[in-house]
């Protein structure tokens, strides 16, 4: 319909009205074309908001697991230094029996956090990190995350250290003492000794366990190496922790920019 009516004032040589259907078209096409493009970034906008939710929710839950990896590695360097206070005087086992018991085979555990990275991996795989706006923002995320990424690399030293730890302990605990250490706390979590009977330990049995540790020289050799082992594992999870507050932070004045 337009092209017959701009042909006809072609012929016609009815050059402004020419010119005003075609400025009629194009301010037509630009008007669609913005108002596209306001839908795309509409969609766009909601999709950051749904991404940076996720964020924040992963982040939390970061957050409860790394604090819970920091009590778990305060409390077996707790453990170690139980254990060596045990080799100085065999009495220290006596007034602390249970913890003698479960220090043995879990002062060597370590725990690393495995963050919840499922948001930011899908946004970077599908290259929705281009949604975020703030630069700043989305460099604390590539920190954060390649700073865990960083620390996998000492796992096998960590495994050593634990397997090494485990020859030399082996046998130090009657089976009914792993046992019982096994059935009421596979791994002692922070708290959960303190309100134990020390009553139901069968004291000769601890005292030869004692003598089996006391025995046992190489173990003891070792004791320093988990105590370092774990407040290693403490000043990462730290560091850790303090990146994670630091991105939570900023991806709460990001969504509070945003809306």
């Amino acid at each position: 319909m337009i092209i017959k009516r701009m042909a006809g004032f072609i012929r016609q040589h009815d050059w402004s009205a020419v010119v005003i259907e075609v400025l009629v078209v194009i301010v037509g096409l630009m008007l669609a074309f913005q108002m596209d493009r306001w839908w795309e970034q509409r969609g766009e906008r909601e999709q950051e908001a749904e991404y940076v939710a996720r964020l924040i929710a992963d982040i939390e839950t970061d957050l409860e697991t790394i604090a819970y990896a920091i009590g778990l590695a305060s409390l077996r360097k707790d453990f170690a230094d139980l254990l060596m206070a045990v080799a100085e005087d065999p009495s220290v086992a006596q007034a602390r029996p249970v913890e003698f018991l479960a220090a043995v085979p879990q002062a060597a555990f370590t725990y690393s956090p495995s963050l919840a990275s499922h948001t930011f991996e899908d946004m970077r795989s599908t290259g929705n990190l281009r949604l975020l706006r703030n630069l700043a923002t989305k460099d604390l995320l590539y920190e954060y995350y390649d700073f865990d990424e960083s620390q996998r690399q000492f796992r096998p030293l960590q495994f050593m250290t634990e397997n090494q730890y485990f020859e030399l302990s082996a046998g130090v605990l009657s089976h009914e003492q792993a046992r019982f250490i096994q059935d009421q706390w596979y791994v002692v979590s922070p708290g959960e000794l303190d309100e134990f009977e020390d009553a139901a330990i069968d004291q000769q049995e601890l005292t030869a366990a004692v003598r089996r540790f006391r025995s046992r020289s190489e173990m003891i050799d070792w004791l320093p190496e988990l105590r370092g082992l774990q407040i290693d594992q403490m000043v990462v999870n730290e560091e850790r922790l303090l990146r994670a507050n630091e991105v939570l932070q900023a991806l709460h004045n990001y969504a509070e920019a945003a809306n």
